[in-house]
């Protein structure tokens, strides 16, 4: 009896002695006291609070006009004109605006996607009213010159002629026949040719056309006083004029009916680099959630069926259906088999649903992946922007992992039969024809690509 207890006052000693450690491992993360504020121009300011995270500050904006907003004869004009800020404003030159950010030690970093620009300032909280003022010289009040515009163009061309990387390379190929017709279906920086025919007016055009405050979200992340940050921003920001806005009307790209298989000949390789996949769901649509947890489980049982393949399951997105996919590679010979095990695994996916075990991995994996995010200046403050761009709410960062938790099995296996190979995909492989072809055609009409 008394071993008996002796040994049970152990157990409960130990348990006591570890479970702090999983309790604070359990503790949702810390998050940022915000503050809205929509300007009179129509920009709308969050500013964040974090002083739990030290003196780092981002400060923000996104213009939400990317590259879908490209003239059909223009690609690449988006990635181009938003390449160009930073090098000249009103008032400062390269030198003067370079000099600043020295004095500030600051950094400056431009985005470009198809769904929008973002430029993202970072500094300290104590320098936060002159880094507003400088973001906003960058992006309210930019210049556009034609020599700025001859080395920006040099720069573009310069990495287009390097060599390119296979996997980009089918990648870019696959959202081509993916897309095909629409917004999306073109390269996002553009093509030689499409960039040697943009010309400083058309820079100009669409600077004045689409950076505008109304459609636009301004984010300040850091420990300074949040009153007095919307205040000082108010003034800075508020003389931002704002235009019309430009509808967001594109053609929504279309399921694929069918298996359309598409390949490019590299007779020198003994490889084949393939890209497979579909539609994805809009980043605000319901959808997307059990979506992402059925790609994410599916990913988990290629990597077992297949773990020697290099490959790796991906989904982006956007404000219209954007690509989902599988990307890998595997010796020519063996490619086609490889595809085969994909479709079938997907198709086990859809009939059996997922298992307990595996949708309660992949949501705690997704919202510790979320949790780590809101560590930094820079997560709180991509957060804030995507919250604003895809109209995910206020309390997006609070009502998260919830989302994320609501997606129960049913939930995950009727998204897996919707996005998840749902009949018609893509196929795009990078190899030996000769190899390929005869067993590339049983998998679907063969398409051959002209490199």
């Amino acid at each position: 009896m008394t071993m008996r207890y002796s040994a049970r006052l152990l157990f409960v000693l130990v348990i006591l002695s570890i479970f702090p450690a999983v309790k604070a491992a359990a503790q949702p993360p810390a998050l940022p006291e915000l503050s809205f504020k929509r300007l009179l121009n129509g920009l709308q300011v969050t500013v964040a609070s974090t002083p739990y995270l030290g003196e780092n500050m981002t400060i923000g904006v996104s213009i939400s006009y990317g590259s879908a907003f490209d003239p059909a004869d223009r690609g690449g004009l988006a990635n181009l004109t938003a390449r160009m800020l930073g090098r000249a404003t009103v008032d400062k030159t390269l030198k003067g605006i370079r000099d600043e950010l020295n004095y500030l030690g600051a950094n400056l970093e431009v985005q470009c996607d198809w769904d929008g620009i973002r430029v993202l300032l970072r500094t300290q909280s104590s320098n936060f009213e002159r880094g507003l003022l400088l973001l906003y010289q960058i992006v309210g009040e930019a210049q556009f010159n034609p020599e700025d515009l001859a080395a920006t163009k040099q720069e573009i061309l310069q990495r287009m002629q390097q060599p390119e990387d296979p996997r980009q390379r089918i990648h870019g190929q696959f959202e081509t026949a993916l897309f095909r017709g629409t917004t999306y279906g073109r390269p996002l920086a553009g093509s030689k040719a499409s960039i040697d025919k943009i010309t400083i007016g058309d820079v100009r055009l669409f600077y004045r056309t689409h950076f505008s405050p109304d459609p636009a979200a301004l984010a300040i992340v850091g420990s300074a006083p949040a009153p007095l940050v919307l205040q000082k921003a108010t003034r800075i920001w508020g003389v931002w004029v704002a235009k019309e806005e430009i509808p967001f009307t594109f053609l929504p790209p279309r399921t694929p009916s069918s298996r359309s298989v598409f390949l490019e000949n590299d007779p020198g390789s003994p490889a084949a680099q393939f890209v497979m996949g579909n539609l994805w769901p809009r980043r605000d649509e319901p959808e997307y959630y059990p979506a992402t947890l059925a790609a994410r489980i599916f990913e988990q049982r290629l990597t077992q069926a297949l773990p020697t393949s290099l490959l790796s399951v991906n989904s982006e997105g956007r404000r219209l259906p954007g690509p989902f996919y599988v990307q890998a590679q595997a010796a020519a010979d063996q490619a086609a088999g490889e595809i085969q095990k994909i479709i079938d695994t997907a198709e086990a996916l859809k009939a059996s649903g997922v298992t307990p075990e595996e949708l309660a991995a992949a949501q705690a994996k997704w919202i510790e992946e979320f949790n780590k995010s809101l560590a930094s200046v820079d997560g709180i403050c991509s957060l804030v922007l995507d919250s604003e761009l895809y109209h995910l709410g206020t309390n997006y960062a609070v009502n998260f992992p919830d989302l994320v938790r609501r997606s129960d099995a049913d939930a995950v296996k009727r998204a897996a039969k919707d996005w998840v190979f749902p009949g018609g995909m893509v196929i795009v492989v990078h190899g030996p024809a000769s190899v390929l072809k005869p067993s590339l055609e049983l998998l679907g009409p063969l398409q051959q690509l002209i490199p």
